[in-house]
Order: structure tokens, then C-alpha cells, then sequence
């Protein structure tokens, strides 16, 4: 389960394509749409997801803020769940 106040970074193994929209992990690849490689690119091991959050909501500011929280932090857990991030 994602921590709220960790940092999420990718894992060692994992990377972003050069094509920035397939995430490549261990066991093979994700495909990255709408600003899930944003969110991808923001686990740097630098931001809480709360902060990931913020910035998602700046760039998308007709987003609904509560359906952005709800769905980063799901795509987050499933990251989780596939072992391509870690909390810092």
C-alpha cells in the first residue's frame, strides 16, 4: 500500500523509455497513457504524493482535484503492487 508520506522512486531495474510512454520493468513493460508518465517522471524520490498530487492539479487545473488524488495514488499502489517503486 502507497505511504502518503513517503517518497516514491523507481525501483532498480526500472526506467522510463527513451519514448518516455512505456515504463520498463524486471518482468517486462507498462504502457504509460494520459499523465501517467507524468506521474511516473515525479517519482524521483523527491516528492510525497500529496506533492505529486499538487503538481498534477497545476498542470490539469479543470481536473477534478478529488478524482486526480483518487487516481494517482490507485496507479501509484499498482506501481507498488508491481514492484517498480519503492517509498524513500
Amino acid at each position: 500500500m502507497i505511504q502518503l508520506e513517503g517518497r516514491p522512486q523507481l525501483r532498480a531495474g526500472c526506467r522510463l523509455a527513451p519514448s518516455g510512454d512505456v515504463l520498463l520493468i524486471p518482468e517486462g513493460a507498462l504502457r504509460l497513457h494520459g499523465p501517467a508518465a507524468r506521474i511516473v517522471q515525479s517519482c524521483d524520490g523527491t516528492k510525497t504524493v500529496p506533492e505529486i498530487v499538487a503538481a498534477l492539479f497545476e498542470e490539469f487545473p479543470g481536473a477534478d482535484q478529488a478524482k486526480v488524488s483518487k487516481e494517482t495514488s490507485a496507479f501509484l499502489n499498482k506501481l507498488f503492487e508491481r514492484a517498480a517503486i519503492e517509498f524513500v
